[in-house]
């Protein structure tokens, strides 16, 4: 592979940071955010699409439909007027140039059983964002069900997020429209806050909304030898705060790349189509899938003929941290993974080691694998950066190591050349094969166990295609899985806990009921809460976007048979209605399971289903 050395020479250091550099001072706000559909967000793709021009490649700004959130001006204000600094969540609503003003009332986490406790009607709710389990929107609904005027999230000490000194946190939204406005505040100020439990104070946000704005992903094109079936690379441009690592370093890279391969004389065999997301962060308003979207739309609305022509797609997420260097890949391009980084590492490019990772629905590369396109996601994303400077006023680039990223950027170029060069045989079906069988975990379905062995032998691009479509799945958390995984977890759960009641063991039943579906939240959530967040779930929901492509079965509404086994007041006693119930829920989800299993085994057999179909309706007013 003549051109590999050619390109690699040619990847500069200061280029990357040249523009991750200016990337990074592109903001709506003194912190940043160049949020998808606002004017910084378009300096940025505009800024991509000069860089791609300047390669001399025909450049194409593709417009995105989405509601474009600009953050302004958040803040927090006692009555001595002393103000606290402040960010949001993408979509949250904003307050009014006058703010909100009310009784400030620590809600702990803000579960249903702490607020039962208090009176949030008018208050300005101070919640502790604490796990993982119980997230800022959902604790949102439930405030806004019960009148409260505003909510200052904070992740204390041990929190999930944000746990750096001074740490200032954003996310993308999920809000809900019954929600009300929300702000974030670093944990240090909240610790003050708290002090002050019971005074007014007053919340502003200024972040208009514009509904049915546009945004742009940009496509430039390098030509290659064949004019079909092109290789892709993408990053994202939108971002939180200043965004350098996360993702102005994978633009940077894309870019270099794109650089260096027109330095190098390069003439691939296959186009070559650089590709710089919007709305990775955030794209639209009442969804339960609101990131991702730029991607998705490219995929599912745009390029469809991608997901059965273009071999492979490689996506670039947050690179030069001084940490492992991550390839997220399938099952079918992991040996041909470790065949590319393992020469790699012995030629010095990866210091800091490097490792597999299964590919999440947290990057851009989930969409691209459910509609059939080969590929891998690359990242340096550390669970200790998730913890700390993710997504807050830390991520700058200062905290990047450009020589790590420009070496970085050289295997990223060898991920692309090789694919280049081996685009019709370098995908591993028995290893899909043998990892699906692991993750039957028992469960009995002849026809698929026969489809697996036809899948064993499979060959070619147009058996990824089925595969993805077919195979790759979500659990309702929004987990890549197996399309059976969730649903055969549920029935499990079902039947032992139809096997408790009928023992008379309440407290064992209720806990695996817990455990179908969303059921975990049932706990935490009114069962109004709950039906409102259950209804935005699965592949049927409004503005379900990239969630139609894996099906994630939310299960069964068990709130009202959880409270009755939990004999909460007001429950309904459990009787035989109850067993009823679940006997009828297990039926359900039993014949559920069989269809899903029918599915996989033609999937494997080589079926390719057709892609959702696009919903791209502008939002409730």
């Amino acid at each position: 592979m003549a051109e590999k050395p050619r390109v690699e020479s040619a990847i500069s250091v200061e280029y990357l940071r040249s523009v991750v550099q200016h990337l990074e001072q592109l903001g709506s706000h003194p912190l940043g955010f160049r949020v998808a559909g606002t004017p910084e967000e378009r300096a940025a793709a505009d800024f991509v699409a000069s860089e791609l021009r300047a390669c001399g490649f025909d450049v194409v700004e593709e417009p995105v439909p989405v509601d474009a959130w600009r953050l302004l001006e958040a803040y927090v204000e006692l009555e001595s007027g002393r103000r606290f600094e402040c960010a949001s969540f993408g979509g949250v609503p904003e307050t009014g140039p006058e703010g909100v003003s009310g009784r400030l009332l620590s809600v702990g986490r803000g579960g249903r059983r702490e607020l039962d406790r208090l009176d949030v009607a008018g208050a300005i709710a101070l919640v502790d964002w604490c796990d993982d389990g119980l997230w800022p929107y959902q604790v949102g609904l439930e405030l806004g069900l019960r009148g409260a005027a505003a909510m200052i999230v904070s992740s204390l000490p041990g929190g999930p997020y944000y746990q750096a000194p001074g740490a200032l946190g954003s996310f993308d939204g999920l809000w809900h429209r019954q929600g009300p406005p929300a702000v974030t505040i670093r944990k240090e100020d909240a610790a003050v806050l708290a002090a002050r439990d019971g005074e007014t104070v007053r919340v502003v946000l200024s972040a208009p909304l514009h509904r049915g704005a546009h945004a742009s992903n940009v496509v430039g094109t390098l030509p290659g030898r064949r004019a079909a079936r092109p290789l892709l690379v993408g990053a994202h441009h939108d971002a939180w705060f200043s965004g350098a690592f996360d993702d102005a370093t994978g633009v940077a890279g894309m870019l270099a790349l794109a650089r260096a391969c027109v330095e190098a004389g390069l003439r691939p065999r296959h186009p070559i189509i650089f590709i710089s997301h919007t709305a990775e962060e955030y794209g639209i308003v009442e969804s339960s899938y609101d990131w991702c979207f730029g991607a998705w739309h490219q995929i599912v609305a745009e390029h469809r003929e991608w997901s059965t022509r273009a071999p492979f797609y490689l996506n670039i997420e947050g690179c030069g941290r001084p940490e492992p260097f991550v390839v997220d890949a399938p099952p079918e391009l992991a040996a041909w993974t470790r065949r590319v980084c393992r020469p790699a590492a012995l030629d010095g490019l990866l210091p800091h080691g490097w490792k597999l990772g299964a590919p999440s629905t947290w990057t851009e590369v989930w969409t691209f694998l459910a509609a059939g396109v080969p590929g891998v996601n690359v990242s340096t994303f550390s669970s200790e950066f998730d913890r700390t400077e993710y997504h807050t006023q830390h991520d700058r680039s200062a905290e990047v190591d450009f020589d790590y990223l420009a070496g970085l950027t050289k295997v990223c170029a060898r991920l692309l050349l090789a694919a280049d060069a081996d685009a019709d045989r370098f995908l591993d079906f028995p290893a899909r094969a043998r990892h699906l069988r692991q993750r039957l975990r028992g469960v009995p379905h002849a026809g698929l166990e026969r489809a697996l062995a036809e899948l064993e032998r499979a060959d070619g691009r147009r058996a990824f295609t089925a595969v993805g479509r077919g195979l790759l799945g979500l659990d309702a958390k929004e987990t890549a899985a197996y399309p059976h995984e969730q649903t055969a977890h549920d029935v499990e759960n079902l039947e032992a806990a139809l096997a408790a009641l009928r023992l008379g063991q309440r407290a064992p039943a209720a806990r695996r009921l817990a455990r179908v579906g969303l059921n975990r939240l049932c706990a935490d959530l009114s069962h109004e809460a709950f039906a409102l967040e259950r209804s935005r779930r699965g592949r049927r929901a409004p503005r379900a976007c990239w969630a139609a492509q894996g099906d994630p079965d939310v299960g069964p509404d068990l709130w009202l048979e959880l409270v009755s086994l939990r004999g909460e007041p007001g429950a309904r006693p459990p009787g035989p209605w109850l067993e009823r119930s679940l006997e009828r829920h297990l039926a359900r989800a039993r014949r559920e399971l069989v269809r899903r299993l029918d599915r996989m085994a033609a999937a494997a057999r080589g079926r390719t289903f057709p892609l959702p179909r696009v919903d791209t309706s502008a939002s409730r007013r």
